[in-house]
């Protein structure tokens, strides 16, 4: 009986119902929904939140340019990259080409510029799998090449500041926990991953990833990086760090946030040497910026509750209409209705080619 209730408990599908952070996303969403229609009406138009952060103007709530917005932030703290325009034409030879002009090296990430949760997202090593995944890759939408950041630490930085105010806040810090097994001496990989809840899910794609390694054994106390992009999607796991919070890093986001004119709300992914570094503003780069559609991703830590993450998402979303309506109140306009509806098919068409 034991072993029937240990086979039901690795099943995908009781895994993903016996932990809300699987759920559907509109479930998490279900109470912002409402909230979003009282403060539509309060602010007089369904899309204010497009002016919360007047550097970007174009995309919608999941639908920013990661490329234009990363631009705004200071060079020393973003890593080499370049754009690929939709419908270019592209091969090993011109990918290799650019990278050597923007004096970038392998590994690199290959990812679309309006993404969605870490889907698409490729980390190329070589000549011989930039090739492979150029045959993959879709490119009738735009794409970014960015060199990978090697640091050994991922953390998620949700930071805002009202616009007429000179300090801000950081309302959430999730380090991420990349996807890997340790070795016990005895089990092969394909078996340490049927033992890990987060690893099951990803079992298919493993199995292609590391078809070599599938059934070796690997040796005791070896730990083995299965995912090196750092979305939940892909088996990272989200940890709350809020404790992690102090005036060192405070001060480090009030600074970084005076230098990125038009931005006041949003979650910094950064790859850093050490918490430590990133709290005295050294050795970190920032992978990707995201405005109104990002996410306190500390709510996603497996220990942390439904109810305190609904309130979580309420709370930044009335700070997000508090910043839209001081904006709005010095001048900025919000878009018009054939607009933000323009800019919704814009990202529901893109999304649609993607996925």
């Amino acid at each position: 009986m034991m072993k029937v209730f240990h086979k039901i408990k690795q099943h995908p599908f009781y895994i993903k119902c016996n932990s809300w952070e699987y759920w559907p996303m509109q479930f998490l969403y279900l109470p912002v929904y409402v909230q979003h229609l009282w403060l539509s009406l309060k602010a007089r138009h369904p899309f204010f939140f497009l002016v919360t952060n007047p550097a970007i103007d174009e995309g919608f709530i999941l639908s920013d340019s990661k490329y234009r917005t990363l631009q705004i932030v200071p060079e020393e703290h973003r890593p080499k990259s370049f754009f690929i325009e939709k419908n270019s034409s592209v091969s090993v030879e011109s990918m290799l080409s650019e990278m050597k002009e923007n004096n970038i090296e392998f590994p690199i990430i290959l990812k679309p510029d309006i993404g969605y949760r870490g889907l698409l997202v490729h980390k190329i090593d070589d000549v011989e799998e930039l090739s492979d995944v150029l045959k993959k890759v879709n490119f009738t939408v735009d794409q970014i090449v960015q060199e990978f950041v090697d640091f050994p630490v991922e953390i998620g930085v949700f930071y805002y500041r009202m616009p007429n105010e000179a300090r801000g806040t950081i309302p959430s810090l999730t380090i991420k926990e990349f996807l890997k097994v340790k070795g016990d001496g005895k089990s092969t990989l394909s078996e340490l991953v049927r033992m890990n809840p987060r690893a099951i899910l990803q079992e298919e794609k493993l199995k292609n990833n590391f078809p070599q390694e599938w059934e070796t054994i690997i040796p005791d106390g070896e730990e083995m990086i299965l995912e090196h992009i750092g979305n939940h999607n892909r088996g990272t796991k989200f940890v709350n760090a809020n404790e992690l919070y102090d005036e060192d890093l405070q001060n480090v986001f009030d600074e970084l946030n005076t230098r990125m004119k038009g931005f006041y709300f949003g979650r910094f992914d950064i790859r850093t040497k050490s918490i430590e570094d990133l709290k005295s503003g050294k050795n970190f780069k920032i992978l990707e910026v995201n405005g109104v559609g990002a996410e306190p991703t500390h709510v996603y830590d497996p220990s942390y509750k439904l109810v305190p993450a609904w309130k979580d998402m309420l709370h930044l979303w009335k700070v997000m209409f508090k910043i839209a309506i001081i904006n709005r109140e010095s001048g900025i306009e919000y878009p018009s209705i054939s607009e933000g509806k323009h800019r919704w098919d814009d990202y529901r068409d893109n999304k649609k080619v993607l996925y």
